[in-house]
């Protein structure tokens, strides 16, 4: 009869195992060809708006030639002519129309205007240099088109701008009188490298990803790392690549063929996806690189499925092992192997759901925005909240740049990090005198000592390609932070710091904004804003980024209008923390296991006795043992929740009560169960009982 039972339930688990792996396969091949689509749509998006914008700019740019080789316009219409093509396409920086020597009037040899639209005026490039001597460097912008004809130039550095250009240019020619044929001068159709970022940019590409466009040299046009626009070649990069299914792709991109890799990085631990192909109009490469497990969102589905079918497998294995004996009644051997075999399975499963949760992802808040890491989604926040503002009839904001740099950082208790660094801030000149520079850190733990902030210089800087000049403020800071963090999940919490940093004054009408410019990454697994050497003692920072939040409070502050304190943006800068847990296992999972198995060995021990007192000893110093441990663990987990590893200490609390009543009962009471081999159903359910309802209270704490 219990045979069959056993071949009954080995039928239903069996069948219960075979469809969660099928399911698990299944939703394996659809989360693999979801990314597969998303990282495909997102590539033949990208690529048809550059090549559309990248044609129009080409057709553009002939149309000019052929007007300015047929016609001799005057400097004044010129300059109409140049500027109203330029804003024909918004992605251009601006247009340049420049002559041969003489050729635009006798008295004058070099004339070549350029309309930036960055600051809507003209510079005239002839002032600064001779564009047409191709023996100084920054002129192949002219003199290669002049001599080759109408292409697109290898970046640039131009020296009248002071920025890394990409142009399309194209020569035009006297069509009349003696110098008939020969080149009358060239159109260029300028790209600011900065402005061309923004472009690849304008998709989401997931808080790690990034784009990469290339020349038909391999030379970088566009790249998360602005020092290698211009003056790194994709060839250079595909030499030094370890990974060789990367550097394999570096090499189909350069012979401009498409297709898409997967490949494992070192930087975040993560599987990355990186996407290929060449853009019709002039043949250059693009590339896209993704988080997979980005793209996927977030994997507590797939974990779920993990572990039901771990679960489903292990009860299906603990009855083949029942059945293999071919027993109605199990004998002494055969009970220690089950014992044995349910407690390993029992611990795989409880290290299974561990392994995930410690793996996985913070979970994110509803009330935080995404992290800042590209211009697009910064642009994103700050036009709904100035579109806000103009319905409220309130001044539009006015950004200010903001960076941060942290060099030290330690926690002083549960809720308490102190942070040392330097704090910038870009203010526009003409806004210095008007408004309340500097910051304040709401955070700030409530001690007169907590907070020390200087300001360590003060510097105007001149703007590049036509931006304006600003005053940049630098302090250094040390401060002590109050967080609010949850130790629930402990050791298994993922710790998560965000440095909140306001105006001093809402009625400035400022908001801060990430200084994305300053830092050589913005992807948050790069880390940006923290110093490589920083590190928190038994922790991992896995990300930092910036982010905002929108806060309303309940008064105004004696101001007299609460227009300017509901819905204020705050800007936050964040690190993510993961517990290295070797140290928190030492720590406390060694003396509970230790009480386990000094109790487990009182229990091999011990026969039958009229001595009780032994026991209740034994016991009650392995419990002395226990609670100390506890005391220990709240001391430095200071929180009014239950937290996971409690319940371990629970657990064993219950382990010592019911062995010292089994010892007990055993050596002075005879009770068949007990007595069986000599309580040997006790000694064998004692690890198993342990593991299961630890198991049990971990799958309801995380699954």
């Amino acid at each position: 009869m219990v045979k069959k039972l056993l071949y009954a339930i080995a039928v239903l688990l069996f069948a219960a195992t075979a469809y969660h792996a099928y399911e698990l396969y299944s939703f394996n091949q659809e989360r693999n060809r979801i990314v597969q689509e998303k990282g495909l749509t997102t590539m033949t998006i990208l690529k048809e708006q550059v090549d559309s914008i990248l044609s129009n700019i080409a057709d553009e740019g002939k149309k000019l030639a052929e007007d300015f080789g047929a016609n001799d316009y005057s400097q004044e219409e010129i300059e109409k002519i140049i500027k109203a093509s330029s804003f024909k396409i918004p992605a251009l920086q601006g247009i340049t129309a420049c002559y041969e020597p003489y050729a635009f009037a006798q008295d004058r040899k070099l004339f070549c205007p350029y309309f930036n639209k960055g600051t809507a005026d003209y510079l005239y490039v002839g002032d600064n240099y001779d564009y047409t001597d191709n023996t100084i460097d920054g002129t192949a912008w002219y003199t290669v088109v002049r001599d080759k004809g109408a292409k697109w130039v290898e970046p640039y550095y131009a020296k009248a701008a002071k920025d890394w250009y990409f142009d399309y240019g194209i020569p035009f020619y006297h069509t009349s009188g003696p110098n008939k044929g020969k080149v009358k001068g060239t159109i260029t159709m300028s790209f600011v490298a900065s402005r061309f970022k923004s472009l690849i940019l304008s998709l989401s590409l997931g808080k790690t990803g990034y784009g990469l466009i290339t020349s038909t040299e391999g030379t970088y046009l566009s790249h998360p790392v602005n020092d290698y626009i211009g003056t790194t070649n994709l060839r250079e990069t595909r030499k030094s690549e370890g990974n060789i299914v990367l550097k394999s792709a570096y090499e189909a991109l350069l012979n401009g063929k498409s297709g898409s890799v997967e490949y494992s990085s070192d930087d975040n631990n993560d599987t990355e996806l990186f996407f290929y192909d060449k853009i019709p109009a002039n043949n250059w490469g693009i590339g896209l690189v993704f988080s997979k497990n980005e793209l996927l969102g977030s994997k507590a589905p797939l974990n779920h499925r993990y572990i039901k079918l771990t679960l489903f497998f292990s009860a299906f294995l603990l009855i083949i092992i029942a059945i293999y004996f071919n027993k109605d009644y199990l004998d002494r051997r055969e009970i220690w192997q089950l014992s044995l075999l349910a407690t390993v399975l029992l611990i795989f499963n409880i290290l299974l759901i561990g392994y995930l949760e410690h793996t996985g992802s913070r979970r994110v808040h509803a009330d935080e925005s995404p992290p800042i890491a590209d211009v697009s989604s910064l642009g994103s926040f700050i036009n709904k909240q100035q579109t806000r503002r103009r319905e409220l009839k309130l001044p539009e904001s006015i950004p200010i740049p903001t960076g941060l740099f942290i060099q030290r950082m330690a926690f002083e208790n549960s809720y308490n990090v102190n942070i040392g660094g330097r704090i910038w801030q870009k203010y526009p000149l003409e806004l210095v005198e008007n408004v309340a520079e500097g910051f304040r850190l709401p955070q700030t733990s409530p001690f007169a000592e907590a907070s020390f902030v200087e300001e360590v210089s003060r510097k105007e800087i001149k703007g590049i390609a036509g931006k304006p000049n600003y005053l940049l403020i630098s302090w250094d800071f040390r401060v002590t932070l109050q967080q609010y963090l949850n130790y629930e999940n402990f050791p298994f919490d993922k710790r998560h710091i965000s440095l909140d940093i306001v105006p001093i004054s809402n009625e400035d009408h400022l908001v801060f904004t990430p200084d994305l410019a300053s830092y050589e990454f913005t992807n948050p697994t790069k880390k940006p804003g923290l110093n490589q050497n920083v590190t928190v003692s038994g922790n991992n920072i896995m990300k930092s980024y910036y982010n905002y939040s929108v806060e309303s409070y309940d008064t105004d502050f004696g101001y007299g209008s609460k227009a300017l304190f509901e819905e204020v943006p705050v800007l936050h800068y964040n690190i993510d923390l993961r517990r290295i847990l070797l140290n928190t296992f030492v720590t406390y999972l060694i003396p509970i296991f230790v009480v386990l198995i000094m109790m487990y060995i009182l229990l091999i021990a011990c026969a039958k006795s009229e001595e009780r007192q032994g026991i209740i000893e034994a016991m009650a110093a392995f419990f002395f043992v226990l609670i100390f441990s506890h005391i220990d663990l709240r001391k430095e987990i200071i929180t009014a929740d239950l937290i996971y590893m409690e319940y371990f200490y629970f657990v064993t609390y219950f382990m010592i009560i019911i062995t010292t009543w089994n010892l007990i009962t055993y050596a002075k009471n005879k009770t068949h169960i007990f007595d069986f081999n000599e309580n040997q159903i006790f000694k064998a359910v004692y690890f198993p009982f342990f593991f299961l309802a630890v198991l049990m209270i971990t799958l309801a704490k995380f699954y």
